[in-house]
């Protein structure tokens, strides 16, 4: 079956190869002396945004491949696959950054000279979403690849993590950043992995978008997994902000980022069901 070079996953494939970058490329010399000005709390805000998104994307990279395996299996949904080998190759491309933002501005080895942050809250780890949640629904495609496995795979991940979690997060990264003009090489490392998963979410809005048009009745799942995984979005702002004093660092208001997961929670439930899909 020959490919269609303007479906929208081949455009969107396109456009990650017009689109590519290079963690090499960035100077992180300032990065280090910025980091030594800092407070400890300010340190330990920043850190704890860091490791949560190296967490992911380690964990998507590790879990991805079940989908577009499922998808193999499938006629017709070649440049659905060869989109997901993009993603997969920038997800990689996000942990090296990460790292090596880590290995450049750190005073020692993170996790060893400076201890990993702590990320319990009541008791339960904030990677809840990620290796649990999220791990359960991707690996159950192994077994079931069936249409309502993959929506709720799609959700997970490409709504909520991606859509969600992550875009909140940003706002935070650059709201720690740009209120003291410091970290020029994570501020760009972030600016282009946001562009990155813009084009995920869009992907994802596009799969589910396919997958309730063949079967109208999947709007339930989707709705559901949607409502049942929200909190976990919350979590993961709360745990940088529960059992700290106000002010907190950098002028933070914890309100704003619960409103932001509402935002955007709203606009990617709203985009799936109204058929709108994000600019890539």
């Amino acid at each position: 079956m020959p490919l269609d070079f303007e479906s929208f996953p081949l455009r969107a494939f396109r456009k990650s190869r017009e689109l590519d970058w290079d963690p090499l490329d960035i100077d992180f010399s300032r990065d280090r002396d910025d980091w030594a000005q800092l407070t400890s709390d300010e340190q330990d805000m920043l850190l704890r945004q860091v490791d949560g998104f190296y967490i992911g994307e380690r964990a998507v990279t590790h879990d991805l491949g079940a989908l577009q395996q499922c998808l193999r299996q499938q006629r017709g949904r070649m440049g659905e696959e060869m989109y997901l080998t993009a993603q997969l190759y920038e997800e990689s491309r996000h942990i090296e950054f990460f790292q090596m933002w880590l290995d450049e501005t750190l005073p020692g080895e993170f996790g060893t000279d400076i201890p990993f942050p702590n990320m319990l809250q009541d008791g339960l780890t904030l990677d809840d979403l990620l290796n649990t949640q999220m791990t359960k629904r991707f690996h159950s495609l192994f077994t079931d690849p069936s249409p309502e496995n993959q929506v709720r795979a799609v959700v997970v991940y490409h709504m909520i993590v991606e859509g969600v979690a992550a875009e909140v997060g940003y706002h935070l990264f650059y709201d720690m950043i740009d209120s003291k003009s410091v970290l020029p090489a994570l501020r760009q490392g972030i600016t282009l992995i946001k562009r990155d998963e813009s084009r995920h979410v869009a992907f994802g809005i596009y799969l589910l978008q396919r997958l309730l048009a063949e079967d109208p009745s999947l709007i339930e799942v989707f709705e559901e997994e949607m409502h049942l995984l929200k909190p976990r979005a919350c979590q993961g702002i709360d745990q940088a902000f529960t059992h700290r004093p106000e002010p907190y660092p950098f002028g933070l208001d914890h309100r704003r980022y619960l409103e932001l997961v509402d935002h955007y929670f709203d606009a990617r439930l709203e985009a799936v069901k109204r058929g709108t899909l994000v600019e890539i």
